[in-house]
C-alpha cells in the first residue's frame, strides 16, 4: 500500500479528520487544521492488519540493524507490540516522561545499554514529543536504529528533530498524501487546500492568523 492508500484508509474510518474553517485546538495550545487519531485503528480489525503490513515491508526494506522493537507512549505501544509479535522480537516501550518512583527510568522492559532499538510512533506533527523520547533512549544507554510513524505532517519543526538526531525515518503516508486523498473524496475544497498547504509551512503562524 503506498501513502495514499493509507491516508484513503485513515479517512475512510475516521482516523483523520480535515477542518480548516473550525481548527482543532491542539495540547501544545495551538490550533490546526487536521486532527489525527490513530487509536480508532485498534478498533478495526481488517484496517489494523493492513497498517501491521504495512509497517513490517517498510522495516524490512530498511535494511536497519536493531536488536529490540520500542514503542512510544502511548499510541506508538500497540503498532510496536503487533509488529514486535508477528516477527517474534523482543520489545521495550518509552514513556513520555521519566518514571516519578522507583528506578526512575523512561525506558521500560529488559534491555542492555548498547542494545539498538527501531522506535513506532503513530504521528509525527512538530517532532517535541519524538525529541522527549529520543532524549530518554539516549539516556538509557540504548541506540536508535530508526524511527517508523503512521502518520508524518511534514512540519519544518520535524524536520529540524530528524536532522539534529541524524534519525532514519520511515513513515506510511504524510500530510501531501492525505490533503491529496481528501480533495479527490470531496472532503475539501480547492481553498481549503491551501489553507492546509499554509499550515504545512508554519503552524504557529497559522495558528495565530486563522486559529479564531
Amino acid at each position: 500500500m503506498g501513502p495514499k492508500d493509507i491516508a484513503n484508509l485513515l479517512l475512510d474510518i475516521g482516523c483523520l479528520e480535515l477542518s480548516p474553517s473550525k481548527p482543532f485546538s491542539y495540547a501544545s495550545g495551538l490550533k490546526g487544521p487536521i486532527y489525527c487519531d490513530n487509536r480508532k485503528l485498534l478498533s478495526h480489525t481488517k484496517e489494523r492488519t493492513l497498517i501491521v503490513d504495512a509497517f513490517i515491508k517498510k522495516l524490512s526494506e530498511s535494511g536497519w540493524a536493531y536488536d529490540k522493537v520500542a514503542g512510544l507512549a502511548t499510541a506508538g505501544i500497540p503498532y510496536a507490540a503487533f509488529v514486535a509479535d508477528r516477527n517474534n522480537e523482543p520489545m521495550v516501550y518509552v514513556r513520555s516522561k521519566p518514571k516519578a518512583h522507583g528506578k526512575r527510568q523512561q525506558v521500560e522492559g529488559d534491555f542492555s545499554p548498547g542494545e539498538s532499538v527501531v522506535l513506532f510512533e503513530d504521528l509525527i506533527n512538530q517532532g517535541a514529543s519524538l525529541n522527549e523520547a529520543l532524549l530518554g533512549v539516549k539516556d538509557s544507554g540504548l541506540i536508535v536504529s530508526g524511527c517508523l510513524a503512521i502518520v508524518h505532517y511534514q512540519t519544518p519543526k520535524a524536520e529540524e528533530v530528524f536532522k539534529t538526531w541524524g534519525l532514519n525515518f520511515l513513515y506510511l503516508t504524510d500530510f501531501d498524501a492525505i490533503c491529496s486523498a481528501a480533495l479527490e473524496k470531496g472532503l475539501i475544497t480547492e481553498q481549503e487546500l491551501s489553507l492546509l498547504e499554509t499550515w504545512k509551512e508554519d503552524p504557529k503562524a497559522w495558528s495565530e492568523k486563522y486559529g479564531n
